[in-house]
């Protein structure tokens, strides 16, 4: 009996590709609100909102560009995609992302709160609102502008140069650092300095040295393995995680502190967790090898474009949701006061994802299968993929890898399933529909796994609802042989919930009813 999950049941190629291929790189400085990074590969990112999305097209009646709140969200992913490249790291911290990506929008959120007739700041509540006739768009825009500034400043200070230059393309003297009171800049840098100051003490070390260094003392229970050439003699126990050497680079368990971070929602970091992986050995856990490797066996080129397209590697999980966000402020026509409410929930809900599920990481310590597999299936005949262009081949257990890279900590729980859970849950409910409508085309040819080769023709991922988009995202992980079956599922079911306490939450902060 085949162990093979099915893709969800109604979405026959539902899904969405990597942010370089997603994106049109057209490019220039200048144009308002781009942000150009000086690095080692420094890169040109455009604002303009036809390389945005996948339609290219703003509902009717609305504004011809995006907001400033999508200008700022598009920087910071520029910010993030540039300092780990440039470091030359194929996977960005999706924590620390997902981190980022919420403090940058609670500033702006923050600034913009202090514009609107009922919506209350999360760090001076209304008391600094201002008089209705402030409130215009342009004392929105340049608020919003001055916080985001200061929050990039904190998190990028390496970049300040390009991040300087983006304020002064909005019209802003980036040097402006004790304006008048009450004036926008003021509003902008006022909230901004009380969110940032209040992140710093959230548990996710974000000023340690080096920043985000782990806190909690967390020593892996086996000796690393060179990726390619496992030894399964000094395997001390197989069910827990174990580092990989990876092009002579040995992993380090990423910020295991963040399962004990200050969330925005939850009540606790563990408010919302899943069922033990199974015990090792154990039937369970024997039917949950055997399903990966028939998984590995038998690959079709839609599930390596699934696999691939949600690896991620140059967005993070939190930056494929982005993705998300600004395809339904586009969709929808959404201004600048939508814009800034939908992004502090979907990072808020990113952000306390990313807390829930490392801290069911951090308590289970459970191994991913590209060590227990290989573990298990020591000394036996197997068939499975053989490796990029070599289809699937009979190997040695002990030789079995996974089709994409494996990152740097524990299997249970997904982070993808729980990220895009909680992305899901929040933007159905923001917007009142679980309609999504975003689709991309995975050319012949552009795997980057196996470039060339796969797919022999082209796939089409279409995402039909934000549900199936968050399925897809989760299945994707168990395609590329990177987690458990039982990893994905909870993990899902569990984001959905942190999406809905979020959006609660969120609610409270938008009609001013949270005191």
């Amino acid at each position: 009996m085949s162990h093979r999950p099915d893709a969800h049941p109604t979405t026959a190629t539902a899904v969405r590709a990597p942010l370089t291929r997603r994106r049109v790189l057209t490019a220039s400085a200048a144009t308002a609100g781009a942000l150009a990074l000086a690095a080692p590969a420094a890169r040109a990112v455009p604002m303009s909102f036809e390389a945005e999305t996948r339609t290219g097209r703003r509902a009717p009646g609305a504004g011809a560009e995006p907001s400033v709140v999508i200008r700022w969200n598009q920087a910071t992913m520029d910010a993030i995609l540039g300092r780990y490249q440039a470091a030359g790291n194929r996977f960005g911290p999706a924590t620390v992302n997902a981190r980022v990506l919420a403090v940058v929008h609670n500033c702006i959120y923050d600034a913009w709160a202090c514009y609107d007739r009922v919506a209350s700041g999360t760090r001076f509540g209304g008391s600094l609102r201002r008089p209705r006739a402030e409130r215009t768009l342009d004392n929105k825009n340049e608020a919003i502008s001055y916080a985001a500034h200061l929050a990039l400043l904190d998190f990028f200070p390496e970049y300040k140069v390009a991040i300087d230059s983006m304020l002064r393309s909005l019209g802003y003297d980036p040097e402006l650092t004790d304006p008048r009171r009450n004036t926008p800049a003021w509003i902008g840098l006022r909230t901004a300095r009380a969110v940032l100051a209040y992140r710093h003490g959230d548990g996710a070390n974000q000023l340690g040295t080096p920043p985000y260094a782990d806190t909690t003392g967390y020593q892996p229970k086996n000796p690393p393995q060179t990726a390619g050439a496992f030894d399964p003699s000094t395997v001390v126990a197989a069910e827990h995680w174990t580092p990989l050497v990876v092009g002579g680079k040995l992993q380090k368990y990423l910020t295991p502190q963040f399962a004990l971070m200050k969330p925005f929602a939850l009540s606790r970091p563990d408010q919302f967790t899943v069922p033990a992986p199974p015990a090792y050995p154990s039937v369970r856990m024997t039917a949950a090898i055997e399903e990966l490797i028939d998984i590995s066996a038998h690959l079709t080129d839609e599930q390596k474009c699934i696999a691939e397209f949600w690896l991620n590697d140059d967005v993070t999980p939190p930056g494929a949701q982005q993705m998300w966000g600004r395809f339904v402020s586009a969709r929808d026509g959404y201004d600048v006061d939508e814009d800034a409410k939908l992004f502090l929930g979907l990072n808020m809900a990113e952000c306390d994802a990313a807390i829930g599920s490392w801290a069911v990481k951090l308590q289970y310590d459970f191994a991913r299968p590209s060590t227990l597999i290989p573990y298990d299936r020591r000394g036996q005949q197997l068939r499975s993929w053989g490796g990029p262009g070599q289809g699937t081949v009979t190997m040695d257990g002990v030789d079995w890898e996974a089709y994409v890279a494996v990152p740097p900590f524990p299997a249970t729980v997904s982070g993808h399933s729980t990220f895009s859970g909680a992305a899901a849950e929040f933007l159905r409910r923001f917007t009142g529909s679980d309609r999504f409508g975003d689709s991309y085309r995975f050319k012949a040819g552009t795997s980057t796994v196996e470039p060339g080769i796969t797919p022999h023709t082209d796939v089409v991922l279409i995402w039909p609802t934000f549900t199936e988009a968050a399925a897809q995202a989760g299945i994707s992980r168990v395609y590329g042989g990177m987690h458990w079956s039982f990893d994905n599922g909870p993990g899902i079911e569990m984001g959905h919930k942190i999406g809905k306490v979020v959006h609660r939450q969120a609610r409270r902060y938008f009609t001013g009813a949270h005191r």
